[in-house]
């Protein structure tokens, strides 16, 4: 398999590399910033400070009840260093730290964002989404999604955050400069600009989980919007890694409760199911919906459903099958995650046999192409 990697990315031009805002802690009472000759700007005030040798510096973000936060988010303060590394709590960042008090600090307190470039801000994720010591292959496929997402995040409409995403699950998992390594910057580097773009060159937002279990899925078998150019793909290669398949069960009365919050919720439709009403129709793991009946009423739902309200302990992805067992409903399922867009155990399976990350890349995205947004 191969991929041809576009000269430019968005038609003629291609963006400046752009510098990412990501969110590393919220509602902090005390932040206590440390590094070699730091350099502190105070917006606000147009102050800046220098401090020569190694520095630690103390911010107070307690904020008496009498004293109102600002109803826009402000920056509170910048922290940065000609090192190119600041220092907070245990670990050291590439980039800036920036302060930020306002309505998202609901404890009144400040959220810390890290500004830094993307190049970095990948390799410190590469790190934690999948492992340093992955086939260097795998590791550029995974930089190529996560930059895609990340450059998705970079200018959302109506959006007044003082970052672009978050160092979670909700969005994607980064390190700190501790977490990088060689290969992780290597793989950051030698993938500098390149993400995934539909036939027309535009950027697309590019999604991964760790285990599909045998087969992908599109964005609204998951979500509730879709992606043009998605589309679920066969993955036999993440099989013989990782777990191999899970088991739970639930009782029906706990089912009932669930099904009827998840229909209430997104159905907009209020529903009350009753445990000894539940009737199953026949299901596949490959399905994204179940037909479960009430009484005389069949429902239709999807199993991300299930899986947002209830969590990944009793649903570890969405590749699964109910039945019935008197009292109970035995779960049975495979795979790890949302199932959609790139398989990372599949991809470390594929890399191991030999292929690169464009084949990688054009396995679990066959409608999608590689294009490189800046040089």
């Amino acid at each position: 398999m191969a991929l041809a990697v576009a000269g430019q990315a968005f038609g003629a031009t291609a963006i400046e590399a752009p510098r990412i805002k990501v969110l590393i802690g919220r509602s902090l009472k005390d932040v206590v910033i440390h590094g070699t000759d730091l350099r502190q700007q105070v917006p606000s005030k147009k102050l800046v400070r220098q401090f020569e040798g190694h520095q630690v510096v103390n911010f107070n973000c307690r904020v008496k009840g009498s004293v109102a936060l600002p109803e826009r988010p402000l920056l509170v303060a910048s922290v940065g260093s000609p090192t190119g590394l600041v220092g907070w709590e245990k670990e050291r960042y590439r980039g800036e730290l920036h302060l930020v008090a306002g309505p998202e600090a609901q404890s009144k307190g400040c959220d810390l964002v890290n500004h830094i470039s993307m190049e970095d801000y990948l390799s410190s994720l590469l790190a934690k989404e999948m492992r340093a010591d992955w086939p260097i292959e795998a590791l550029k496929a995974q930089a190529v999604v996560a930059r895609s997402y990340a450059l998705a995040k970079l200018n959302p409409q109506g959006s007044a955050l003082p970052w672009h995403l978050e160092s979670s699950e909700k969005n994607q998992v980064s390190g700190s400069f501790y977490d990088t390594t060689a290969a992780t910057d290597r793989a950051a580097q030698e993938t500098k600009g390149e993400v995934l773009a539909d036939r027309l060159g535009k950027p697309v937002e590019g999604f991964f989980h760790s285990k599909c279990g045998g087969h992908t899925l599109r964005p609204d078998q998951v979500w509730s919007g879709s992606v043009d150019g998605y589309r679920g793909v066969t993955c036999p290669y993440c099989h013989k890694h990782g777990k191999a398949a899970w088991r739970e069960r639930v009782s029906k009365e706990k089912f009932a409760e669930l099904l009827s919050k998840a229909i209430t919720r997104y159905s907009d439709r209020p529903v009350r199911v009753a445990a000894r009403e539940l009737t199953l129709v026949g299901d596949a793991p490959h399905r994204s919906e179940l037909r479960v009946y009430s009484g005389n009423e069949l429902h239709v739902v999807k199993k991300s459903w299930l899986r947002n309200l209830a969590g990944r302990e009793l649903f570890p992805s969405h590749r699964f099958t109910l039945a019935d067992q008197g009292p109970y409903l035995a779960l049975s399922g495979e795979g790890l995650g949302h199932g959609v867009g790139l398989c990372q155990l599949g991809a470390f399976e594929l890399a191991k046999r030999g292929y690169d990350y464009r084949a990688i890349l054009q396995h679990y995205f066959p409608e999608f192409k590689i294009t490189r947004a800046w040089q």
